[in-house]
């Protein structure tokens, strides 16, 4: 495998202010592709994650429910207007900054991100990434979305994804040459990838599981 230096990047709180998963629902149902009563199924879905960190698969699956039975076709309509018009307002401009700087030096950039692949997979018209690794949104054979969410890229199914493209790639990860970017906890697996880790506006817990880590507070 050829060792290749890597920018790995969280994207929620990471390279976007907040959480991303809201605006794009409340776009959804102002839009009317989505009923109003998604953003009451996503509140509950979001309580149930609360109580059983477990079922946050099927939390997010339960936000997504109004994506059932749409094509790959229509619902990246639905997300190229929702990153222009929202989502793009959002971006840390210093994260982009810091993406150009990180492209010149010839690094190959990759999102891994637990936000669904239904909007982030347009992330590349938006952003200068190569790749982007989300939760995935299940396709039937005839190319709709079935409203399954087999698993959540968060935590340690970050590594799970981020080694299936590499050897799908025939790449290894350059670790002295690699850099890493997170917010929270839940990156910090994918931040111990690199010999570069970077914390931005971090919060708390993954400020105290790493001590002595770069910190940057994006705007």
């Amino acid at each position: 495998m050829k060792p290749t230096a890597f920018a790995l990047f969280d994207f929620d709180g990471t390279l976007c202010r907040g959480d991303s998963i809201l605006p794009y629902l409340t776009f959804a149902v102002g839009r009317k592709a989505a009923p109003v009563g998604q953003l009451g199924r996503a509140l509950s879905g979001y309580l149930d994650y609360q109580i059983d960190h477990s079922r946050d698969a099927e939390a997010k699956a339960r936000a997504l429910s109004f994506i059932q039975g749409r094509t790959r076709a229509e619902m990246d309509a639905l997300a190229r207007e929702f990153m222009e018009k929202k989502l793009r307002k959002r971006f840390f401009q210093d994260g982009l900054r810091e993406m150009d700087r990180l492209r010149a030096e010839g690094k190959r950039i990759v999102v891994i991100s637990a936000s669904p692949e239904v909007y982030l997979r347009l992330l590349p018209e938006f952003m200068p990434v190569d790749a982007v690794l989300a939760t995935p949104c299940t396709l039937d054979d005839s190319g709709c979305y079935t409203g399954e969410v087999p698993v959540n890229c968060r935590g340690e199914e970050k590594l799970r994804r981020l080694r299936r493209y590499l050897t799908e790639n025939d790449l290894s990860i350059d670790r002295a040459a690699s850099w890493s970017y997170g917010d929270s906890l839940g990156d910090r697996p994918m931040l111990m990838l690199t010999d570069h880790p970077t914390l931005v506006n971090p919060k708390k817990k993954l400020v105290m599981a790493m001590p002595g880590a770069k910190q940057v507070c994006w705007k």
